[in-house]
């Protein structure tokens, strides 16, 4: 290869390489506010951003790839554990996990801050980032289905969707609250009585830890008759 050859290749590549690379930039930024949905950056989202940076979550949480890997990832959190999950848990972790191997510190965030960070991560959640965290998308799909179309959901997706991010059911979901199997046999509750009790735990048992679900009275339902027909297979066993 003559010296003439090697420049003009290394000129031809290093070009190539670099007006790849430049157009790419240029479509990710073209293409950021779709992905990213910044017309739903609201003021309530900004703040949301600033009570994670100022309570530094990322140490032990990832977001997007980035922060510590002690806790979980909390860029699908919104659809993992809904609402009222991650309200109790930032505001009341003691109580949460306290029959739980995993810890969180209790970090003094207001009732304002913490609505503020649930916008915050409902609004990363919605980040079109291909699918991440790949064993979350579950919990996405199941969310958007839930309420819409519930009977393209089977029921232990559906169940899963609304109580895994606290309950277990056959080694999935989070051991939190307990295993759904070992809660159906335990509890007295008629079908009734569980569906108020998912939708406002307070009015059944005052001062259980369990918060409010973010679940329509349909679905509670669906999720009642499930958990109960876990309580009469094994009756039925016996």
């Amino acid at each position: 290869m003559t010296g003439k050859t090697a420049r003009l290749i290394f000129w031809v590549g290093t070009l190539t390489s670099a007006a790849i690379f430049l157009w790419q930039t240029y479509d990710f930024h073209m293409q950021t506010p779709r992905l990213t949905h910044t017309d739903k950056l609201t003021e309530q989202v900004v703040a949301g951003k600033k009570v994670w940076h100022k309570y530094n979550c990322n140490d032990c949480h990832t977001i997007l790839g980035f922060g510590g890997y002690y806790a979980p990832d909390m860029t699908k959190a919104f659809y993992r554990l809904g609402e009222n999950n991650i309200a109790s848990i930032v505001q009341h972790p003691d109580v949460m996990y306290k029959n739980s191997f995993r810890k969180m510190p209790q970090l003094g965030v207001s009732e304002t801050e913490t609505r503020q960070l649930v916008s915050f991560l409902r609004w990363v959640g919605d980040i079109e980032n291909r699918h991440w965290p790949p064993q979350d998308e579950k919990f996405v799909q199941a969310y958007r289905l839930r309420e819409s179309q519930p009977e393209k959901l089977d029921k232990v997706h559906l169940v899963l969707q609304a109580c895994g991010g606290c309950h277990t059911f056959e080694n999935q979901g989070r051991n939190v609250g307990g295993d759904l199997t070992t809660i159906a046999n335990r509890i007295p509750y008629d079908r009734q009585t569980l569906i108020n009790y998912m939708i406002n735990p307070q009015s059944v048992r005052p001062g259980v830890a369990m918060p409010p679900q973010d679940v329509s009275p349909q679905t509670a339902a669906i999720i009642a008759d499930f958990i109960l027909s876990l309580k009469s297979t094994k009756e039925v066993n016996k």
